[in-house]
């Protein structure tokens, strides 16, 4: 009897030895394996920089598939009569798996919408979007989740199904660059000519412009009460540039006007007062008295 005890307790010592083996074997070949496909994947991506995305996304799923065949080839290596058990749950669990179907709906339309992003790469990592007027950088691209970066570092963790149905501006597809346009309003008096000539010169001197066809150009958009309004337009290699340069042509302008002597407008009103609405029998002034 006690011989029997003994054997059935080395028994499960040295299935559980086996199981604790294969786990780490499992773990070490996940890692070996994780090593070589990123190293492929940095020279894929050195031939074809827009798969990027793909690659990383089908990275994750390889590594998952080959987890769960390791950990399953293990388990009933290490303790064979669970392969009837393992079976029979399978089975019920097929009945309960529209029940379960239903209730993680949202988990599988996520995983769903982010195999489909990652194949058809409306977005793709590094991309710069626009996303529920949140300026962002697409940091990362999961299997539930995708992580957005705003410019302010902040991180907007985004369902991927949500994603999917949402319309995004993605300044990086196709074309990264970006128009220019600058708003300058002048006063009447101003030289117009002079004025014009000043911004596309300074468009042209800064370092971040990418000249093209006639950019930049300046026009006359609009004449109104205060003044007139012109539009600078130029162009930058991508979004970020193009805010940074928008910024420094206003400050070059606003300098260079000033040192020219040429106006920005303002709102002006000009009141002309009827003296006969504003005279008074208690209080008569000289103008009244003329009139």
């Amino acid at each position: 009897m006690v011989k029997m005890e003994l054997s059935i307790i080395s028994d499960q010592f040295w299935h559980i030895m086996i199981l604790l083996f294969g786990y780490g074997l499992t773990l070490v070949i996940v890692l070996f394996l994780d090593k070589i496909i990123k190293k492929w994947i940095e020279r894929m991506i050195i031939r074809s920089p827009s798969l990027k995305t793909s690659f990383v996304f089908l990275r994750r799923i390889l590594l998952i598939f080959v987890i769960i065949i390791g950990v399953s080839f293990v388990t009933f290596t290490a303790f064979p009569e669970l392969g009837p058990a393992i079976a029979s749950l399978f089975i019920a669990a097929g009945f309960a798996s529209i029940v379960v179907g239903l209730a993680a709906q949202a988990t599988l339309s996520n995983l769903i919408a982010g195999v489909m992003i990652s194949l058809s790469q409306p977005i793709r990592l590094d991309d710069a979007v626009l996303f529920r007027n949140e300026f962002c950088f697409v940091e990362d691209l999961t299997l539930m989740y995708t992580i957005l970066r705003t410019w302010d570092n902040r991180r907007l963790i985004v369902p991927n199904n949500i994603l999917q149905s949402e319309v995004i501006v993605n300044y990086s597809a196709k074309d990264p660059t970006k128009l220019v346009p600058i708003f300058v309003d002048i006063s009447h008096d101003a030289d117009v000519d002079l004025a014009m000539n000043i911004m596309v010169d300074l468009a042209k001197r800064h370092p971040d412009c990418l000249p093209i066809g006639d950019l930049p150009n300046v026009v006359v958009m609009e004449i109104n009460e205060n003044g007139v309004r012109l539009r600078l337009l130029s162009r930058a290699k991508d979004q970020p540039t193009a805010f940074r340069m928008a910024r420094d042509l206003l400050r070059e302008i606003k300098k260079e006007f000033a040192a020219k002597g040429i106006e920005i407008a303002y709102p002006r009103r000009y009141v002309r007062l009827d003296p006969k609405t504003f005279c008074t029998e208690s209080k008569p002034s000289e103008t009244c008295k003329k009139t």
